[in-house]
């Protein structure tokens, strides 16, 4: 009796959605803010830890960041010298849990799209997205140029991003192998009511 050898199959990187396919496109999304959540919360952890290894100063550039974007909305952060710089400290912590919420959305919106890369790769892609996302407005606006970046600059901004990254991609492919089996136990439910239907009606 032969045996038949199925080749194996790799999954392909980038699978091509099904039409009308909105609430699955909805549900990634989700799962995307809520694994972009996740990443953020790594990323003040691995960012509260070296400032408790290295002993160095929180960053000043979110605050800096704020009263730039006011100075070009043309108003002015309200109330007292202490209140105006608390309320810039609380934006700018904002500002950072809205950049990887937003950067999270964008990666569950790429899945459902059809892209399926490997964790890691995943990873990678969420880090430097995040880097972009969080450097770009403060370099526009002359906050802070990356070209005058020391090593260890680099080193305390993208080391956070790196686990926001892999924690990001990590805790999306969670959700989506729990979204996956939900969904077959689903189906195997309502194959079993049909069929027990079925044999009802006979």
């Amino acid at each position: 009796m032969w045996t038949t050898i199925r080749p194996f199959r790799r999954e392909p990187r980038f699978e091509t959605p099904t039409a009308g396919n909105s609430d699955a496109m909805l549900s990634s999304i989700a799962r995307g803010a809520a694994a972009g959540a996740a990443g953020t919360t790594a990323l003040h952890a691995a960012t509260y830890l070296d400032m408790t290894l290295r002993g160095r100063p929180s960053s000043s550039t979110p605050q800096q960041t704020i009263d730039k974007i006011s100075e070009a909305a043309g108003t002015e952060i309200p109330g007292t010298t202490e209140q105006k710089e608390s309320r810039k400290s609380g934006l700018g912590a904002l500002l950072g849990m809205v950049t990887g919420t937003t950067v999270g959305v964008c990666y569950g919106a790429l899945h459902g799209l059809g892209w399926r890369p490997p964790m890691l790769v995943g990873g990678v892609v969420a880090t430097v997205a995040a880097m972009v996302g969080s450097s770009a407005p403060m370099t526009v606006l002359g906050v802070t140029d990356p070209r005058t970046w020391s090593t260890s600059d680099w080193l305390s901004d993208a080391l956070p991003h790196l686990a926001y990254g892999l924690v990001t991609a990590a805790t999306f492919a969670m959700t989506e192998n729990n979204h996956r089996r939900r969904g077959f136990r689903g189906r195997r439910r309502r194959a079993n009511r049909a069929a027990t239907m079925r044999a009802l009606a006979i």
